[in-house]
């Protein structure tokens, strides 16, 4: 996705010369999962993209109102990130018993009764720590990184005794 951004912001200019699919180099078209469109799909793509690349429409000269008025506000668009009270921005406790690593998917029991599990698909192994305390900070994207005290480098979780 992130090759395709550049392509879309050059696609305008390419509108008029060709479809913006075939304008594409053969790995790039790979790359961005295009091969799997059918045939409709792929053409109504150029067609967005084409549109997208032209200027918008004038307004009619007769709507224009005589005085200017002061510009209409526009609400904010609405967030796609669930909204997070501020305790669980940033959650701090212990995990219960010993702790020797993780590896995809362990569950780490915190005393506060919470339960979070490791979601990266990372492995870590290291000495025997008792009860160490850890530190769980909401990320970008809804993601949660936990600080395990002793442990040089963060695991990315998500909490499971609440059905996230």
């Amino acid at each position: 996705m992130r090759r395709l951004l550049p392509a879309l912001a050059l696609a305008g200019a390419l509108a008029a010369a060709e479809p913006f699919s075939r304008s594409l180099a053969p790995a790039d078209f790979a790359a961005a999962g295009l091969g799997r469109l059918t045939p409709e799909e792929l053409s109504r793509l150029d067609a967005l993209i084409a549109a997208r690349g032209a200027p918008p429409p004038a307004a009619p000269a007769a709507a224009a109102p005589a005085i200017a008025s002061a510009p209409a506000r526009v609400p904010a668009a609405p967030s796609r990130r669930p909204t997070v009270t501020a305790e669980e921005e940033t959650v701090e406790s212990r995990l219960t018993g010993e702790f020797r690593g993780w590896e995809p998917r362990t569950v780490f029991a915190l005393e506060n009764g919470q339960r979070w599990q490791e979601t990266g698909g990372t492995t870590y192994a290291g000495p025997p720590l008792a009860a160490p305390a850890v530190r769980i900070r909401a990320g970008a994207l809804g993601a949660y990184w936990m600080r395990i005290e002793g442990v040089g480098r963060e695991v990315k979780v998500r909490r499971v005794d609440t059905g996230r």
